[in-house]
């Protein structure tokens, strides 16, 4: 009798990354469903509580580790740490660039994936007139991931596989709304990007809030002209220092992406509730940029202070909002910030699979 297939054997065709002995494939939920691999029950109770039509995700790994497990549907089951990294608003999994191969380059034994979160490009909502804010928010993204992950094996069953989550901007946020507790077996790591927690900003949230309900009553206008009027905010604001290949990125999936989502999402940052935590953030790493205009570090420093984050766990490097991308404009301060971000990316991963 032939074996059931595993989530990760329902891919489309690998690719082999620049890194060296780095392959990737994409996979999505209904490829799942129609592989047999999730039942079409458990996909539609996925669908109702996040209101999401599709997930879509990249996974990568090393050719060794797969010959180590015994090939690639042993894979999931074997390796040392799973390595989830999440992008922010209006991006995709594609923000990364190479950041998930290098990564498998200096570190062995790993599992990692890349989604599209919370209704961003191949990740959509189902149906954007039934949905608000509060789905939108990075507790929710934090939610759907979770799910996600409980679905495709990673979280529970009988192997409590180490996972590090890496999160940018909202997905920064994201992290913080971590439902630890259920998954206490799990031991998880955490590395937050220039987080879009803005509880304690209020000019910040004033303006999320403000360019969120622009976008909202954007609706009647043209596509166009929505590009025309939104986009300059975007890119001074967002994307300035990043590589051209991300700033390409960010203007396709605001193209791609439902207006309800891309409004809702940056209106509920300006709304984010306070996450509920103790006095201790074991494995959490926080990564600010000196001169992001999106997320203040003075007021981050005091909200993190204030969490009961110590000055081991917080670290500040050159660079705007995108600090690990680099573009011919930014290298000057954006090229070492990319490496220390490669750094401690590792150095968790370390802690979380080996500790």
């Amino acid at each position: 009798m032939a074996k059931k297939k595993q989530w990760i054997d329902i891919s489309s065709q690998v690719r082999a990354e620049v890194e060296p002995g780095v392959y990737s494939a994409s996979y999505t939920m209904r490829k799942m469903v129609k592989g047999g691999v999730i039942s079409a029950q458990e996909f539609k109770k996925f669908q109702k509580k996040t209101l999401l039509d599709n997930l879509y995700w990249r996974a990568y790994w090393r050719r060794g580790d797969v010959i180590a497990a015994g090939g690639r549907t042993h894979l999931p089951r074997k390796v040392g740490a799973v390595v989830v990294f999440m992008h922010g608003w209006d991006g995709s999994g594609e923000i990364w660039e190479n950041l998930p191969a290098r990564v498998l380059g200096k570190e062995q034994n790993l599992l990692i994936l890349v989604p599209d979160v919370n209704g961003f490009l191949r990740s959509p909502f189902q149906q954007p007139d039934e949905f608000g804010f509060k789905h939108c928010t990075p507790a929710a993204d934090m939610r759907a991931i979770e799910l996600w992950l409980e679905l495709i094996g990673i979280f529970g069953g009988r192997r409590h596989t180490p996972v590090v989550f890496v999160g940018h901007s909202m997905s920064g946020a994201a992290l913080f709304y971590l439902n630890k507790n259920r998954w206490q077996q799990h031991r998880i790591g955490r590395v937050a990007l220039a987080p879009a927690l803005l509880m304690n900003d209020a000019l910040r949230k004033s303006f999320y809030r403000t360019l969120g309900l622009g976008i909202f009553a954007s609706q009647k206008l043209s596509l166009e002209q929505i590009t025309n009027k939104l986009s300059p905010v975007i890119i001074n604001q967002l994307i300035s220092g990043a590589s051209k290949s991300v700033q390409a990125t960010h203007k396709r999936v605001f193209k791609a992406t439902a207006k309800e989502t891309l409004s809702y999402t940056f209106y509920a940052m300006g709304r984010v509730k306070q996450p509920r935590h103790g006095k201790k953030w074991e494995d959490f790493m926080v990564i600010l940029g000196h001169d992001d205009r999106l997320v203040g570090i003075l007021p981050m420093l005091t909200l993190l202070a204030k969490f009961g984050f110590g000055s081991r766990q917080i670290r500040a490097v050159l660079g705007d909002h995108y600090f690990f991308s680099v573009g011919q404009h930014s290298r000057g301060l954006h090229q070492e910030s990319r490496e220390i971000t490669l750094e401690e990316i590792c150095r968790m991963v370390k802690a979380c699979r080996d500790g």
